[in-house]
């Protein structure tokens, strides 16, 4: 993948989303939902539907790590251990996650998911569409699958509208078919519904 840097305008949009989310102690606030728990859980939940076995569960773009935690415990709700890792841009919100989950803390990176090179590969590893800039997402999930998704692991891509804005989620299955890319599965969370998710094996 190019290891061009991203525009300066979606870094300010980064560093725009870390104030943000930093400005409230509540945990799913910080990581950029204001519709609840109930919600939370019903918009996220799914992500699992892609998630048959326990094993490692790398978060994209984690923010403060409560994501990874929630589907740490909702997973063993269904029988599943997985074991949450998670990498971010933002050191801040990292320091966070490393806190919330401490027997964890090594497995949370700092670093830019463009042209990130991980330490490791995982099993199952989940990041939204909107992580890069639309013009960079087609090469971010060929190096997610490629250098990050362990051989015959599993990429689980999402998509989130916003309900205050009478927003639909991006059709992430779609737009990945489109790209070339075979889609194996696909979830949907929320009323309306409010996201969506697809995933491909590597």
């Amino acid at each position: 993948m190019s290891t061009s840097p991203l525009p300066p305008d979606f870094i300010q949009h980064l560093e725009a989303l870390e104030a943000a989310y930093l400005s409230s102690a509540d945990p799913i606030r910080q990581s950029g939902f204001n519709g609840g728990p109930e919600r939370w859980r019903a918009e996220r939940a799914p992500i699992l539907e892609a998630v048959p076995t326990g094993g490692d569960l790398l978060d994209v773009g984690c923010a403060n790590g409560y994501l990874a935690e929630c589907l740490v415990r909702w997973g063993a709700e269904r029988g599943l251990a997985l074991t949450p890792f998670g990498v971010d841009i933002s050191a801040r919100l990292v320091a966070i996650a490393r806190q919330r989950l401490p027997e964890f803390a090594q497995h949370f990176f700092v670093a830019n998911a463009w042209g990130w090179v991980a330490p490791r590969r995982f099993q199952y590893v989940y990041s939204v569409f909107d992580c890069v800039p639309p013009a960079l997402f087609p090469a971010f999930v060929s190096n997610l699958l490629r250098q990050v998704v362990a051989p015959g692991g599993r990429l689980i891509l999402g998509a989130y509208g916003n309900q205050a804005r009478e927003q639909a989620p991006a059709p992430i299955d779609r737009l990945l078919s489109s790209l070339g890319h075979r889609v194996i599965g696909t979830a949907v969370g929320g009323v309306a519904p409010m996201s969506r998710f697809a995933w491909m094996d590597a």
